[in-house]
Formats: C-alpha cells, sequence, structure tokens
C-alpha cells in the first residue's frame, strides 16, 4: 500500500463505499434465497412447522467457503425414527473454489446456488441423487458434513431466478423423502 493510494481512499471514501456495497449485496442475496425459501417451506407446508422463517447467515471472510450467505428452516422431520436428528432446509450460495465440489469446467470462483437437507437419512438421500440423475442439477458431497448439496453455478440474475425456480421444484418432489416426521 502506498500513500498515495491511502490518501486517494481517505478523499474519495472507498471504504465506506466498498462497506454499503457489501451490504447492499448481501440483503439482495438474502431477499432471493428468503424468496426461493419461503417457496418452499408454502409449497410443502406438511414438511415445516406453521410460521417457520429461515435463519439468515453470512460469512464475509474466508473459512471453509470463500464466503456464503444460507438461510435454515428447521423441519418437523427427523431423520429416522431410530436417530431423532432433527432435520433443517439449508438454501445457500456459496463461493467455493471449483475443487472443492469437483468441478473442472469452472474457471474462477464457483458460485453453488443450492440446497441441502441437513440430517438427511444418508439411505434415502443416495436413492434422491440417483432419481436426480435426469435434472438440470449438479451434486456435490458436501465437504462440511452434511451430505449432498443439490446445486447450479449461477453468473447472473437470470441463472438465479432458473436456478431457484428448479431447486423449488426439486424440493417439492424429493423434500419428504429424507426422513420421516417428529414422532
Amino acid at each position: 500500500m502506498t500513500g498515495e493510494f491511502l490518501t486517494k481512499g481517505l478523499e474519495n471514501d472507498r471504504y465506506l463505499k466498498a462497506i454499503r456495497l457489501a451490504d447492499e449485496f448481501e440483503t439482495e442475496i438474502i431477499q432471493v434465497l428468503r424468496r426461493f425459501g419461503d417457496l418452499m417451506v408454502d409449497e410443502n407446508p406438511e414438511l415445516f412447522d406453521s410460521g417457520e422463517e429461515g435463519d439468515q447467515n453470512i460469512i464475509r471472510q474466508p473459512s471453509r467457503t470463500l464466503g456464503h450467505s444460507r438461510l435454515e428452516y428447521p423441519m418437523n422431520r427427523v431423520q429416522s425414527l431410530e436417530d431423532g436428528s432433527p432435520q433443517k432446509l439449508n438454501i445457500h450460495l456459496y463461493w467455493v473454489s471449483p475443487e472443492t465440489y469437483n468441478r473442472t469446467d469452472v474457471d474462477g470462483t464457483l458460485r453453488a446456488f443450492g440446497y441441502k437437507i441437513k440430517n438427511a437419512d444418508p439411505a434415502a438421500e443416495e436413492r434422491v441423487v440417483a432419481e436426480t440423475q435426469d435434472w438440470d442439477l449438479h451434486t456435490a458431497n458436501d465437504p462440511w458434513g452434511s451430505r449432498t448439496a443439490f446445486y447450479e453455478h449461477v453468473g447472473s440474475h437470470e441463472d438465479i431466478q432458473q436456478t431457484g425456480d428448479l431447486l423449488v421444484e426439486h424440493f417439492s418432489e424429493f423434500g419428504s423423502a429424507y426422513g420421516v416426521a417428529k414422532p
């Protein structure tokens, strides 16, 4: 960093402008995730308690992902009667290196817009993955312990809209397959 860079940054309020831009972008992303997450809940009310709202989480600094925005909706389901682990619908936009999801076709950063079910029954999840082979969705073994993510790489508002519609359709078809209703 040079003295000139610092001076210009101070004179032009670059730091404040960058923070505002990041805040505005994160607000937009959360609104998009909430719109599609709420659609998943509204179209599948039997899988959620009434009035359920997604809890949001945004990480700017690189950790296991390069950055992420996500919502988690508690479901009224468990993995199995033997394993009462409560399930959550996780709808997300992850920025990850392509290698994380074994993607050699993506240059730069993979922007994975998708969903996963936390505490999904592993056998049920395998069946859903097998039945999803003909869908225009990618699957990835989630390296953070939640099994499989169904996602698409997005690069525009149109990509997000198309992928979101497909994710809602996929969840509506398979959402009940991941576990059983809470006893």
